[in-house]
């Protein structure tokens, strides 16, 4: 999966974080703390109380800042990322969504097939920097990535071309044309919308019924 489709999915889908454990690895970047971690799990359980009571899950914006993201995602969901991705690093701009990391092409290559728009990746190998840049637009419950940019070790590559190739590598007996990166995602929480401003991420909720 492309960094910036997984990123958002792990984000998206955060309402399923585990319980936070007991012993747990030192933060292998500067910028990542547990304490940020943390802070995000405490969220996702005072919301989860509130809907699971038949509550709105907030009557205010939640704001989650880009630390506590990039916290949550490399932290407590460590395990749900695919093992030829590392280094998962977010960036939050004005509607806008970046994504870098280090992607094993060689284990990436061995989810796809030897033709198609997979063998574009066959003049790189190894571990390679992927940058990857897109627009979140969102409304109504649902969230969706117009990608803009895609720089795998320093090549450009049409979104077009990411798109099939994650399709391809995400495909599986439950899900046989893999993972569309551009289909609409649905918001965590029961979120209305999601709206990105320079270093958080803000949720608005539907009002509660009158």
């Amino acid at each position: 999966m492309g960094p910036l489709g997984l990123a958002l999915t792990l984000l998206l889908s955060a309402q399923a974080a585990e319980p936070v454990p007991e012993a747990r690895p030192a933060p292998t970047r500067p910028g990542l703390s547990w304490e940020q971690a943390d802070s995000v799990v405490r969220t996702l359980r005072r919301v989860s109380r509130r809907v699971r009571s038949g509550r709105p899950a907030s009557t205010d914006t939640i704001v989650v800042s880009q630390g506590e993201i990039n916290s949550f995602v490399n932290l407590t969901l460590a395990e749900q990322i695919p093992p030829e991705v590392s280094d998962l690093e977010l960036q939050l701009e004005q509607d806008q969504l970046a994504a870098r990391a280090v992607v094993n092409l060689d284990l990436l290559r061995a989810k796809l097939p030897a033709e198609g728009p997979a063998a574009m990746l066959s003049m790189l190998s190894g571990t390679v920097p992927v940058e990857i840049e897109g627009r979140i637009e969102s409304a109504e419950g649902l969230a969706r990535i117009e990608l803009q940019r895609v720089l795998i070790g320093g090549i450009n590559l049409p979104p077009s071309l990411l798109a099939q190739i994650v399709s391809m590598a995400t495909a599986s007996a439950e899900q046989p044309e893999g993972l569309d990166i551009g289909a609409p995602l649905a918001l965590p929480w029961t979120a209305r919308s999601i709206r990105l401003e320079p270093g958080r991420a803000l949720f608005d909720f539907f009002p509660p019924p009158k």
